[in-house]
């Protein structure tokens, strides 16, 4: 996918934000609200419409995107226009979908909709409507042709945690093109949780919105700690199951080719919910080659939070359900370090294992678990005596730069790779093979 248009724009406002902070000395940074620079430096346009915190994310499979936007408070419910493109980018045909609208904080309205019908390899374009005459500006993104997919998992960003909001989304900003340029036809981008370090601060949002790569590719968004009631304000993830219920929302799930992926809200310790809401997703999708579960705590870790009493209750609870439903991978956050572990079933280390000749585990027992460290830079964590953590841990990394991680996707395999975002030297790769249909 070619540079956006928009980015040199985008860097310079950024550049600006920036030293305006330094000068200024405010820790934070100044808050960048769109609609409020463009009412300031334009005349009243009744046909433009301003949005901001525009959130794609995956839908319940591929042929769907869920989106949530703010505007300025109106009771107006508005719509998405969804347009097919051809490689010229002209029109070839355009479908509006009606979103819902609910009323948050500071004189914004929250509007979430859900567009279907979408097709293989196909560029789109998208924009916001108030349902009457008004128009947001449009952004494109582009569907991925079936068989073999990849997506990129990113462990924290918490803007705000570090020396600065715009200091910290200058990193997330980085991470986030160095990863989506190396790999430019990823099918979604998974961020971890803890998306932000305190959920009240609108200017720590708009950090984490500034790449403006989150308007081409879907962004699947874990809760975190950090994040608190008002992910719901931000997010639209799809299927909620009710279960593992929070302010911030229950466990979901989705399909993306043969793969199923299952959210947990890990701030509920209900095992018995989140095992119900695993099986309704398995039952919904019970030919998926691969099974992948995504939450925000780390089960197994080696920084400040490997030993929490929440995290050790989790990994009790969690790990025989894992087991016996066949989860072959689960990805999280949290502890702002990378580890993965050896194959793990029943909190132990499988023993024997049938390696392939290019080092991929051959149909292992258990699940394999890897922590992202964090992907803006914001804040890491120290690693702690290596008596709680080496029984399993096959990897266990303090790099102290940010990093994020490919995974690809094939009918039989699934492979975990996590990069430095400095130099895109490979941190660690890890892969599974399954021998599928026999």
């Amino acid at each position: 996918m070619a540079m956006f248009d928009g980015k040199r724009r985008m860097r310079i406002l950024f550049a600006v934000l920036l030293l305006a902070s330094v000068a200024s000395g405010c820790a934070n940074g100044p808050s960048r609200d769109p609609a409020a620079k463009e009412l300031a430096s334009t005349k009243y346009d009744p046909h433009a419409l301003d949005v901001f915190h525009v959130a794609l994310a995956p839908g319940s499979d591929e042929s769907e995107r869920t989106f949530s936007w703010h505007t300025q408070d109106t009771n107006k419910k508005g719509v998405v226009e969804l347009s097919r493109l051809d490689e010229e980018g002209n029109v070839l045909s355009s479908e509006t979908f009606e979103a819902t609208i609910e009323d948050i904080l500071r004189g914004r309205s929250r509007h979430k909709a859900t567009v279907s019908g979408l097709e293989e390899n196909q560029l789109y374009s998208y924009r916001f409507g108030d349902g009457h005459r008004a128009w947001s500006e449009s952004y494109t993104f582009q569907t991925q042709a079936e068989g073999n997919f990849n997506i990129l998992f990113f462990g924290d960003p918490q803007i705000g945690a570090g020396d600065g909001t715009w200091i910290d989304a200058d990193g997330w900003d980085r991470t986030v093109t160095v990863a989506t340029e190396m790999f430019p036809d990823t099918a979604f981008l998974v961020s971890s949780g803890d998306q932000v370090n305190k959920a009240s601060d609108l200017s720590q949002y708009d950090g984490w919105f500034f790449p403006e790569e989150l308007t081409a590719y879907p962004v699947m968004t874990i809760a975190g700690i950090h994040d608190d009631s008002p992910f719901t304000d931000y997010f639209n993830v799809p299927n909620e199951t009710g279960l593992g219920e929070d302010s911030e929302g229950s466990d979901f799930y989705f399909t993306y080719g043969n793969t199923l992926f299952m959210a947990l809200n890990s701030q509920s310790s209900d095992i018995a919910e989140h095992k119900e809401a695993m099986e309704l997703a398995i039952a919904e999708s019970p030919d998926a080659t691969h099974r992948i579960v995504f939450l925000h705590k780390s089960l197994y870790s080696s920084a400040n939070h490997a030993l929490d009493e929440d995290v050790l209750v989790l990994r009790a609870g969690l790990v025989p359900v894992f087991d016996e439903l066949d989860i072959d991978a689960v990805l999280m956050g949290h502890d702002h370090v990378y580890v993965r572990t050896y194959q793990m079933k029943g909190d132990e280390v499988v023993g024997e294992i049938a390696y392939n000749e290019e080092g991929a585990a051959v149909d292992p027992d258990g699940s394999v678990y890897l922590t992202g460290n964090s992907s803006s830079g914001s804040k890491y964590y120290d690693m702690q005596d290596t008596s709680g953590y080496e029984r399993y841990s096959a990897v266990a990394l303090q790099l102290e730069e940010p990093t994020y991680m490919n995974v690809e996707v094939t009918d039989d395999s699934l492979t975990f790779t996590t990069y430095k975002v400095s130099d895109q030297s490979v941190v660690d790769a890890y892969s599974i093979v399954k021998t599928v249909g026999e």
